[in-house]
């Protein structure tokens, strides 16, 4: 209908998961194509397969340093969870990609209403920017956790190296089982190189499917707000389109090519809605249990942060290095819970649009699909965690609270026994 709806929607949250390995390029071009299978090929078996287990074999390592222990406990977790999401594309990312198609479908579009001041094509371009900036900003907050971890100690290694500096780091930024010794300048570097791939192919991953997940939500949100002024405007859209009158003649109700635009509309609204009831459902059943994992996996992850920061100098570049750590896991947890808790507000107040259509000239079966609409309506939409927990805002405030109280419970029974 409106050829200024946004496009491609998802198209920053595809190029992350392209380079994790996990979405082919749609060039027709043979020679890319294979070259790019070689490369996904190579990732999941170095990074998400051997490095993911050596990541759980380098625990036995350091069992006797607490610090190490809890840090590489928090890190073997997510990397697993980057592992997990990685198997999770690879059975279930076709039928991510119909719901995406569904999402972005022109079946659904609606006319500009200047009267009113509605436009969805406007709407669909403010929440694609969203969806990409957000993306982006979690992108950026990903490479600068381990940026901030791996370029001190490159500099470092390449000053030795070019004499204006004698002391070599003694240890690498995250402890991890490695196949040779780095006592010198060169092997260092080659260690830092080894070590950091994995990590930032994890970053791809796991920003690529939590962000795909967040926009997925933010696609829904867009289309329940287009269908929000849908209903709103039905009247002053289908005035637009009839050539006659608008009521018959004692002025008490529609005319007849007026109650015809009204049904026609009324039934592509509802089946719009419909749609997105169901998109929600589908995207339930995909994503619940692989919600469920990453809020368990960050209520640990975040208390064991918690607890290597009180346990850092405040002046130490690991303090700084594990509030950058923290900050980029809340606002993981936060992007499901936002975006969640905004699907969850924006139907509930349907049955408020649906009401204040201009329905009091309408028929009686115009009437009737408006009550039924409401109805079910009243049934409360959102995404949950397993079927345990809504993603919502105060989902979130709890996952904090007991990441806290877990925190304190650790610190003072320590506490307890060390002075026992």
């Amino acid at each position: 209908m409106s050829p200024e709806y946004a496009e491609d929607f998802f198209v920053v949250n595809r190029w992350i998961i392209r380079c994790a390995g996990l979405w082919s390029p749609e060039t027709k071009n043979g020679t890319i194509q294979n070259m790019y299978k070689i490369y996904a090929i190579l990732i999941v078996a170095f990074v998400n397969v051997f490095f993911t287990a050596t990541e759980f074999v380098s625990l036995y390592y350091t069992y006797g340093n607490e610090y190490d222990l809890i840090k590489n406990i928090s890190f073997a977790l997510t990397h697993l969870m980057g592992a997990i999401k990685v198997v999770f594309f690879y059975t279930s990312g076709d039928r991510l990609k119909d719901i995406m198609a569904v999402l972005e479908s022109s079946r659904f579009h609606y006319e500009s209403c200047k009267q009113s001041g509605f436009n969805a094509a406007f709407i669909s371009e403010a929440y694609k920017k969203r969806g990409i900036r957000y993306s982006l900003l979690f992108f950026l907050l990903a490479h600068a956790t381990l940026t901030s971890s791996y370029l001190p100690p490159t500099i470092t290694a390449i000053s030795i190296m070019s004499g204006t500096k004698k002391e070599l780091p003694s240890r690498l930024p995250y402890y991890s089982w490695m196949p040779f010794k780095f006592d010198t300048p060169g092997y260092y570097l080659l260690a830092l190189g080894y070590q950091a791939i994995p990590m930032f192919s994890y970053a791809y991953s796991i920003v690529g499917m939590d962000t795909l997940f967040m926009n997925i939500m933010n696609c829904i949100g867009f289309n329940l707000t287009v269908i929000q002024g849908a209903f709103l405007t039905i009247r002053e859209r289908c005035m637009e389109k009839v050539k006659g009158p608008f009521l018959t003649s004692d002025g008490l109700y529609n005319s007849e090519e007026m109650q015809r635009h009204l049904n026609k509309e009324m039934k592509k609204i509802c089946r719009h809605l419909q749609t997105i009831y169901k998109v929600c459902e589908n995207l339930e059943n995909v994503h619940k249990y692989l919600t469920l994992a990453q809020v368990v996996a960050t209520l640990f992850i975040l208390c064991s942060c918690l607890y290597l920061v009180s346990t850092t100098p405040v002046n130490s570049k690991q303090f700084y290095a594990e509030i950058v750590y923290m900050v980029a896991m809340g606002f993981q947890l936060i992007l499901y819970c936002w975006f969640g808790n905004e699907v969850k507000l924006k139907a509930e107040k349907l049955p408020f649009y649906i009401w204040q259509s201009d329905w009091i000239t309408a028929s009686n079966d115009f009437k009737k699909s408006m009550i039924l609409t409401m109805a079910r309506t009243k049934r409360p939409l959102f995404l949950t965690a397993g079927n345990f927990a809504p993603l919502t805002l105060s989902t979130f405030v709890a996952i904090i609270k007991g990441s806290y109280s877990f925190f304190a419970v650790i610190k003072n029974t320590k506490g307890a026994v060390t002075e026992y």
